[in-house]
């Protein structure tokens, strides 16, 4: 993975790819540890968590819950921050049903509309959401009080967008909600 990022990735993850690619064993293993542990998150370490994914999406596709802590607004199987939110056709009278999808092993778990996944506010009034007519599935669900934030996708309507890919099209609001003065709650594939 540090090769490839090295060779692949754009300057910064390049630079890291490479620095990375000449640590020994040890000192490896520590940083995974470190990430793991929740000590640094994604957003200073994403060569980490994208080195520990295809580890931790074998152990969800096997129903294996690894040995972290769990906390709340967190994957309930392997305790990763979640990356981004769908949205999805509930019952005729319940609207849309709100899902996380976790970053670090992609499993996608139900949770509260009307509740900030970092810092669980729940005043409505403190919890906007943001929308721009070049993407209009999409939209910046924020919280006024830890300012941070979730890119949520509207799968209500069509269920073929992917979360992931559509992610990365609508970065732009990324760059939006980053200039406003929200942190998204954990990196994309961007590594925004």
């Amino acid at each position: 993975m540090p090769r490839f990022a090295a060779e692949k990735g754009p300057s910064p993850l390049s630079d890291e790819g490479r620095s990375r690619g000449a640590e020994d064993l040890a000192t490896a293993r520590t940083r995974l540890l470190v990430f793991w542990n929740e000590d640094r998150p994604a957003a200073e370490d994403y060569l980490s968590r994208a080195m520990l994914r295809p580890y931790v999406e074998v152990l969800r596709s096997r129903n294996v819950a690894p040995h972290r802590i769990h906390r709340h607004g967190r994957c309930p199987l392997c305790g990763g921050a979640p990356s981004v939110a769908v949205r999805r056709a509930a019952g005729a009278d319940d609207g849309a049903a709100r899902f996380l999808l976790c970053g670090l092993c992609g499993l996608e778990f139900a949770f509260n509309r009307i509740l900030c996944p970092s810092c669980f506010e729940e005043d409505p009034t403190r919890l906007p959401s943001f929308t721009a007519d070049a993407h209009p599935h999409v939209r910046i669900e924020a919280c006024e009080t830890c300012h941070r934030y979730v890119k949520s996708l509207d799968l209500s309507q069509d269920a073929r967008p992917l979360p992931e890919v559509d992610d990365l099209v609508s970065l732009s609001m990324d760059l939006w909600a980053s200039e406003q003065g929200y942190e998204r709650l954990e990196p994309g594939l961007a590594g925004i």
